[in-house]
């Protein structure tokens, strides 16, 4: 049970600690007061949880200013820790944290990275089961890795958690291993931001999946919710409720220029994106994979007020699979591909001139399509046994120029060479740059 404490006020300053054993505690304080910063913080806690070390230890590092750097390191279950950085957004910039808690075991550990500025780095990686990741970034230019990968004894998994402030900020999470249950959410306000999500689980029979979620922009006072969604597109399907009282008052915050990935792979998953607009011409672009197994569920909802343009993107492979999409506005673009059985593929759009694609191959799927509005048009192609209902105008306010176009083939089918029209697959750059520099610590009496 050691305790240390370090408090260092001015710039260019450095701190080392280590400690080995269970129930330490370390604080480190860099103060510089002025805005400069360029202060360094690394912490060591290690141990092998199986003996006398590595559990319950916790530390702490709070820097001010700008140009700062933190690690820390912990090994062993049940440590905390937390970095702050900045904390004075119009003098803090350039911070970098990086936070590792791995080793033997490594389960129920908390990391916290709270960055207040601009062009701010956090990357964090947990290992093993039932860990939690935090990071918190306000200001412009930010970057957020995490990852977290699942040990062999598949227990209850991960939670990571990133909340953007500001603008051209970057969130990426990965989730990967025997885990199951592991949570994504990453939430970003402001424009021209971009957010990843990968989840990779090879959890056995009777594990249930992980469930990812991004919002982009924010809106208030929703019916329904995230939360509910396969209640509300079976809804929507069956014209229950109207569409207008599920979008709401759309309040500020709106988000433009927004891009946002998801990535699945495993059974009995669960992905969604909303994503809410800004400015007239201001697009945003969602895309979901599930790559494989079964019972999979991914969402996606664009709110474009005054605008248009968004692109909204699902595939899914495998069986007993379902796709929902709503997309409100003008000029916007969706597309939805299943492959394989008993699949539901839902889309609806508001406004004019959308386009709506939808490709299922295999037996027994379904595809529901509803558009409001004028001048919109929906491409449905299926193979197999398949079935497909297809809405045009519900509001029922007149207008027209709207195109539907079905293309059925059995499994021996070859009508006109199985063309396909109106495809728009192209997809937005993923690329993001997450990393780290090097840290350096000068030694102490180098010439002792």
């Amino acid at each position: 049970m050691n305790a240390g404490e370090s408090v260092q006020n001015g710039d260019d300053n450095a701190v080392r600690v280590r400690q080995a054993g269970t129930e330490n505690s370390v604080y480190t304080e860099q103060d510089n007061g002025t805005g400069l910063g360029g202060n360094l913080a690394r912490i060591r806690q290690t141990g092998n949880v199986t003996g006398i070390s590595g559990f319950q230890n916790a530390a702490e590092v709070n820097q001010s200013g700008t140009a700062n750097q933190a690690t820390i390191g912990t090994g062993g279950d049940l440590n905390n820790v937390i970095i702050n950085q900045g904390q004075n957004n119009d003098a803090s910039a350039n911070n970098k944290a990086k936070v590792k808690q791995g080793g033997q075991h490594a389960e129920s550990n908390y990391a916290a990275i709270v960055q207040d500025g601009d062009n701010n780095q956090a990357q964090g990686s947990q290992g093993w089961d039932n860990n939690s990741m935090y990071t918190i970034q306000d200001g412009d230019d930010n970057k957020s890795m995490v990852v977290q990968s699942g040990g062999v004894q598949g227990s209850d998994g991960h939670e990571a958690l990133t909340y953007q402030l500001g603008e051209y900020n970057e969130s990426s999470i990965s989730q990967s291993g025997a885990g199951a249950t592991n949570r994504a959410l990453a939430n970003q306000i402001g424009d021209n931001n971009k957010s990843k999500q990968l989840q990779v689980t090879t959890a056995g029979i009777g594990m249930t999946g992980n469930q990812g979620s991004v919002y982009q922009g924010y809106v208030g006072d929703v019916i329904g919710g995230p939360q509910d969604y396969p209640l509300f597109f079976s809804v929507l399907v069956d014209q229950v409720l109207p569409l207008d009282n599920f979008a709401g008052p759309i309040v500020a915050n709106n988000s433009s220029h927004a891009v946002a990935f998801q990535t699945q792979v495993g059974k009995e998953q669960r992905a969604n994106i909303d994503q809410y607009g800004g400015s007239e011409d201001a697009y945003n672009y969602g895309e979901q994979e599930q790559a494989s197994g079964w019972g999979n569920d991914a969402y996606m909802l664009q709110v474009q007020e005054g605008s248009k343009g968004n692109y909204a993107k699902q595939y899914q492979a495998g069986d007993n699979n379902e796709a929902g999409l709503a997309q409100y506005g003008s000029g916007h673009k969706s597309s939805q591909s299943q492959i394989g059985h008993r699949n539901n593929s839902m889309a609806m759009q508001q406004g004019e001139d959308n386009l709506l694609n939808t490709h299922q191959r295999g037996n027994d799927n379904y595809a529901t399509s509803a558009q409001r509005g004028i001048a919109n048009a929906t491409l449905i192609v299926q193979y197999g046994g398949n079935s497909y209902v297809a809405q045009q105008n519900l509001d029922g306010l007149g207008g027209g120029g709207n195109q539907i176009d079905a293309l059925q083939l059995g499994p021996n089918g070859n009508f006109y060479n199985d063309a396909i029209e109106c495809g728009f697959d192209d997809q937005m750059d993923p690329w993001m740059d997450y990393t780290v520099p090097g840290f350096e610590l000068d030694p102490i009496c180098p010439d002792c």
